[in-house]
């Protein structure tokens, strides 16, 4: 049968209202005889490339998504100041923009995470462990940002923690995986600590007086401390109030007990990878890059880092 008798023999059965099953019937074997080409009716449907889509080899980046300032998920978009050094990172290692995949992890399933290879490095606060379970050190970055400890506690309590003695008793939250509550305890060991999954469950059991305080990384406690509108939590030491005075004396002992670095950690490697790494933190420095996100975090959360502690970093 001809190409322009199938064609009206279809059309006919159309016309007469013939039973769609037959009309499909036809088509399919005008398709199958390669005699039509429609490409909406008989090709493979052909889906557009989408903006979400990652384009050739891709590299996982192991982050946390709740820390505002830090590292937050805003549905399905990722920001603050450890991602923007994870992009800057990924894209000079010759990662394009869409070839970046961020995996939400908590600090204590970051190392298993590395370990499973499901990603290929995790940047934010380094975690307690950084060897794998077969003992093998994960490669570890030069920090790229190191704040102090500090403590949160309810805005209307702060006139009560005036020193370390103040923590007499006290139960103070912290995330496991850091090594947040045992350098406290190290230091101050009359302290009750409380350990959470997450920063966010943290300030939860603070705001509901599950916990007196909640103690972190000052960057990491801004972050949250911005994110409750009420403004009724406070980080010890911050602001010019009487009661930031009175509290200045703890925020200052408690940011000499330890210092937290945030870094890159890689699976156990040869270590050139780590080279490259650090190579490209410190061109972060010198283009001026690291102080745009340190501007951009002062204006999100009202943080900024302490020179004494990122003063390689700050260089411009």
């Amino acid at each position: 049968m001809g190409l322009s008798r199938l064609k009206s023999v279809a059309v006919s059965l159309l016309a007469k209202g013939s039973v769609r099953r037959r009309f499909r019937a036809l088509l399919a074997s005008l398709c199958g005889a390669g005699l039509l080409c429609v490409a909406s009716a008989c090709g493979p449907t052909q889906t557009p490339p989408s903006a979400n889509v990652p384009e050739g080899p891709t590299i996982a980046i192991a982050v946390p998504n709740d820390e505002p300032g830090l590292s937050l998920d805003h549905e399905g978009k990722y920001s603050g100041f450890d991602v923007e050094v994870a992009h800057y990172v990924a894209q000079k290692l010759g990662y394009a923009q869409k070839q970046i995949v961020f995996k939400p992890v908590t600090v204590s399933s970051a190392v298993a995470t590395l370990e499973q290879s499901k990603a290929d490095m995790f940047v934010s606060a380094l975690p307690a462990a950084t060897a794998s379970s077969a003992g093998r050190q994960f490669g570890t970055s030069k920090p790229y940002l190191t704040n102090p400890l500090g403590l949160m506690v309810p805005t209307r309590l702060q006139r009560e923690f005036t020193d370390i003695s103040s923590l007499q008793d006290r139960s103070i939250c912290t995330v496991k995986g850091t090594v947040d509550g045992s350098e406290l305890t190290s230091a101050v060991p009359f302290i009750k600590i409380q350990e959470r999954e997450t920063y966010p469950q943290c300030l939860t059991a603070l705001l509901s007086g599950e916990a007196n305080a909640v103690a972190a990384d000052v960057a990491i406690l801004h972050g949250l401390a911005s994110s409750v509108v009420e403004r009724d939590v406070t980080v010890l030491g911050d602001g010019d109030s009487a009661s930031s005075a009175s509290s200045a004396s703890l925020a200052n002992a408690v940011a000499r007990i330890s210092q937290v670095p945030h870094a890159i950690m890689i699976r156990p490697s040869d270590g050139e990878l780590t080279k490259k790494i650090d190579a490209i933190l410190s061109g972060m420095a010198k283009d001026g890059t690291w102080c745009k996100a340190a501007d951009t975090m002062r204006k999100d959360i009202g943080y900024s880092p302490e020179e004494s502690l990122n003063a390689a970093m700050m260089r411009r």
